[in-house]
């Protein structure tokens, strides 16, 4: 699990908005925090693979690598409390917990129109559904612009007290972001834009692992 690198990235932010320099200064970081080179920083870049995220005030913008797909085990504890917040009225057995979090308004789900997001196909839960038995979740952070995604098809919960967010996706990563649970636990989430076919692929991999024990 990777909440070190994340609590890491927090802490960065956080001296970037303490700086004092009057001229603003670029620092680029790749996946494991390291400080590389713009160039070094631009050639590394690879949407399948990773998101450049930028913070900036007046006097330090920072640039960072984030690895899109991750791995993470929650122990028992926090796992059952997620499990009560999500569902409250029913034990959640199957053998998966998909969650699709949306992070609010970005450059990326900003158009105000319906969305043509292929999540919405009608045979995405069909074949998910062939996967593994499942309980599928529905959670924003900001419904600015929520309207555009299907309310009536799906039901949007809001993220009881940043649980999800403060689990999964400490930071605002642009469009919407998923995490995939099995029994016991085990999880990969993914950042940023993706389709029915990243959550079918996802899905697989964690019930071949859970096959293969």
């Amino acid at each position: 699990m990777k909440m070190k690198k994340y609590c890491s990235i927090l802490v960065l932010i956080s001296i970037v908005n303490l700086s004092f320099s009057q001229e603003q200064k670029k620092v680029f970081y790749n996946e494991n925090l390291e400080e590389i080179s713009e160039s070094t920083f631009y050639k590394q870049q690879n949407f399948q693979k990773n998101l450049d995220l930028h913070f900036e005030n007046d006097t330090l913008k920072t640039s960072l690598l984030i690895t899109r797909k991750n791995y993470g085990q929650l122990n028992d504890s926090i796992f059952n409390n997620l499990k009560k917040s999500l569902s409250s009225d029913k034990e959640l057995i199957n053998d998966l917990i998909v969650i699709v979090y949306y992070p609010g308004k970005d450059r990326c789900n900003g158009t105000e129109s319906t969305s043509f997001w292929n999540i919405f196909d009608h045979d995405y839960l069909k074949k998910l559904n062939k996967i593994g038995s499942y309980n599928h979740f529905w959670i924003y952070k900001d419904d600015e612009n929520l309207q555009y995604y299907h309310p009536k098809q799906v039901k949007w919960d809001n993220d009881k007290n940043q649980l999800v967010e403060n689990l999964f996706f400490k930071l605002h990563y642009p469009c919407s972001s998923a995490v995939i649970i099995d029994r016991s636990g085990k999880y990969i989430s993914y950042y940023g834009e993706f389709g029915k076919n990243k959550i079918w692929e996802l899905s697989k991999e964690l019930m071949n692992t859970k096959i293969k024990k």
